[in-house]
């Protein structure tokens, strides 16, 4: 027989397994013990069935204390959940066992707690920590406490909590909090957010000038038509004056056009003047509501890192509500974090602003986020709305989970928004966005789109518009989440 030591131990025997066959079960279980300190569990699990198969006889706490330590390695440094179902099973049957030997083996209650524990987050349900769990944990022997804290990591467990903290009292909590604005700095966001969506200060308009040439005409008119009255005068002499004389009735017609032109001419010129001033202080106040607004605006690293926070706690809340923590998502795959895909939520709520000094691309003020996990075997997603003023999300959520072969389709596609932002949505056209500048743009909008049996999940990636801007978040990966569903789908067919 060939013996070698290259091939990997889960397929083929190496030579310490075909050195082991004629060993003593004490010599298994010491195998197994060290094998199970040094953290090789493949080689743990075999000495262990090794040495249950002659297991000797023994008093009832050790043949508790192999199986608990048996499970231990069955679970090969991973939480429960992350086991298929046939293991998980076969892990519990270890600890039942070792329960059924010793019913005070605290190693072994700790153990199913945690069990237990972590299946409950699993299927969303809060942990139920008994006081026989809770005692177990407290009472359990501190060498024990290290060896389970340190093998496994449950946060999500309060008695995988209080192990971790007997055994390693000085550490910190694992738990990751995220950043939250403090009061004053989510005041400034919604003030400054709302600023953005409020529209600029308008430029004034001067209003058309007076045009003085309608008084004037008058003017020259009254004065030419006195000169021929006194140029009458002078030629007939003071019988001019006569009743008969047209000189006085020609003076006063001149007189008369003449008051009327001046009249005209210096009223114009005096408008003029008066529309002068009034457009150089509204254009003083304008320069000044134009200065506070702009001093009021956020910047586009401040949009950035608000949205960004807040898609990390929507993320962190689709989590818990699937039932999933990231430890599973980071051995699973290429795709190690929950895909994010963020875009402008659907009008006529939502309207887009497009601000020089924030940025070239549209924001939007309510975003859909839609957040895509990635396990083994099932596709799970969540999507809600974010309002981008407040960072709050809306109270509408939706949760599924599905299997990568019952996925109907994934696609990218871009529609055109034809209709106006205040209309109802048909089968040929649908309504565009409201821009803040209230001005009508031709607008197309880029749509990803999860098809499965019964429902469907759309989220608007990008929305452009005819001068070329468009609206975008960095961080979001439609592209890199249609190519991902579609290896899995590709995957879980060729295994089909």
């Amino acid at each position: 027989m060939h013996v070698n030591n290259n091939a990997p131990v889960e397929s083929q025997q190496n030579i310490e397994n075909y050195y082991a066959a004629g060993q003593h079960p004490e010599e298994h279980l010491k195998a197994a013990r060290r094998a199970l300190e040094e953290r090789r569990w493949v080689h743990a699990c075999q000495h262990f069935n090794d040495y249950l198969k002659n297991e000797p006889p023994s008093s009832r706490e050790q043949m508790a204390e192999v199986r608990v330590e048996y499970a231990l390695a069955k679970l090969e440094g991973k939480r429960p959940r992350t086991h298929t179902d046939p293991i998980q099973n076969e892990i519990y049957t270890f600890l039942m066992q070792a329960c059924a030997f010793d019913s005070k083996s605290h190693a072994a209650s700790a153990l199913i707690a945690i069990f237990n524990e972590d299946v409950d987050h699993a299927f969303l349900q809060e942990a139920d920590s008994s006081d026989e769990a809770l005692l177990s944990a407290t009472d359990l022997d501190l060498d024990w406490a290290k060896r389970i804290a340190s093998a496994i990591s449950v946060p999500e467990s309060p008695t995988w909590e209080k192990l971790s903290q007997r055994a390693n009292p000085d550490s910190s909590s694992p738990t990751i909090t995220l950043p939250s604005l403090s009061e004053e700095e989510q005041g400034e966001r919604e003030h400054r957010m709302r600023t953005l969506f409020t529209p600029a200060p308008s430029i004034p308009e001067r209003e058309p000038s007076l045009n003085p040439i309608f008084g004037i005409l008058p003017l020259i008119g009254g004065g030419v038509i006195i000169w021929v009255a006194i140029a009458v005068t002078a030629t007939y002499g003071n019988p001019g004056w006569s009743i008969l004389s047209p000189a006085p009735y020609i003076t006063i017609v001149g007189v008369a056009v003449a008051s009327l032109g001046s009249w005209l001419t210096f009223g114009a010129l005096l408008g003029n003047w008066q529309q002068d001033r009034q457009f150089r202080n509204a254009m003083i106040e304008y320069r000044e509501q134009q200065r506070i607004y702009e001093n009021n605006l956020p910047t586009e690293k401040q949009i950035a890192r608000w949205i960004q926070n807040d898609v990390a706690v929507i993320v962190d809340r689709a989590l818990k509500r699937l039932g999933i923590v990231m430890e599973e998502l980071r051995n699973i795959g290429r795709i190690t974090d929950p895909l994010v895909i963020v875009g402008p939520a659907e009008p006529p709520k939502t309207k887009l602003v497009r601000q020089p000094r924030v940025g070239e691309g549209y924001i939007a003020s309510r975003y859909t986020v839609f957040v895509v996990c990635m396990a083994d075997q099932k596709l799970g997603a969540y999507r809600t709305t974010l309002d981008s003023v407040t960072g709050k999300r809306e109270p509408e959520e939706h949760t599924s989970e599905y299997r990568y072969r019952d996925i109907v389709s994934v696609n990218v596609r871009t529609v055109r928004l034809d209709l106006p932002a205040d209309a109802k949505k048909t089968d040929e056209a649908e309504p565009t966005y409201a821009f803040v500048d209230a001005e009508e743009k031709d607008t197309v909008a880029e749509r990803f789109t999860l098809v499965v049996p019964g429902d469907r999940f759309t989220v608007t990636t990008k929305v452009s518009t005819e001068d070329g801007r468009g609206s975008r978040i960095s961080f979001s990966k439609a592209d890199r989440a249609l190519a991902a569903i579609r290896r899995r789908i590709a995957a879980s067919t060729r295994t089909a």
